[in-house]
Parts: C-alpha cells; structure tokens; sequence
C-alpha cells in the first residue's frame, strides 16, 4: 500500500485545525459559540439534529429498499434462476449438460426467455 503524503498531511492539518478552533472556543466561558448558534441558526439546528437524518436513512434503506426491492429480487434468483437447475432432462444426460450451459450462463435476457 502506497502512502500519500499529498492526501495525508492536508487531511491531518485540517483536523488539527478543527481541534484548535474548538479549544479555542471552549476552553473557558465566552460568547463565541453563541454568537455562531445565532448567526447559523438553521445550519445549527440541521446538524444537531443529524440523527433524525441517519433514522430517516435506516427508514428508507432497510423499511422500504430492502423490504420491497431486495426482497423480491433475492425471491427471484432463489426459486427462478437457481430453480432453473431443477429443470433437468432426467432421461437424456447430454441434454441436461446443454440446457444448463444455455440457460445457466449470467445473461439476464437468457433467464426472461425462459420464464
């Protein structure tokens, strides 16, 4: 693994910054960070109430994504595409080798063909 200094320094000195910045705010009573929750007051309020963000996200992703899109999806490829190897010539092996090698091979219109 490469090390790059061009990303790394940059990124340090700028959370070193931000450390310093907050030091210098909250080291002793002043009015500084009040000043800033009322000059950024609708910023402020957004990201002190960053959860409800990252609640909404888990809403969206596992209430509604997952249950409705990959559910379904992971549903097809269990019974329809992985069925597909169940639909066997039981009395003919060469045409069970050569149906599985046209319908089995990746290609997404080859298995809507067959259903």
């Amino acid at each position: 693994m490469k090390f790059e200094l061009v990303i790394a320094i940059p990124s340090v000195l700028i959370g070193l910054l931000g450390i310093g910045i907050a030091y210098i705010m909250y080291r002793k009573e002043s009015a500084i960070p009040d000043k800033l929750v009322a000059t950024f007051k609708y910023s402020y309020k957004w990201v002190y109430n960053k959860f409800y963000i990252d609640e909404l996200y888990l809403f969206v992703t596992k209430k509604i994504i997952f249950r409705y899109i990959a559910e379904p999806v992971a549903w097809f490829d269990r019974h329809i595409v992985d069925g597909s190897n169940e639909w066997d010539c039981e009395c003919n092996p060469k045409c069970l080798i050569q149906d599985k090698r046209i319908f089995n091979s990746g290609q997404l219109q080859k298995y809507a063909f067959v259903s």
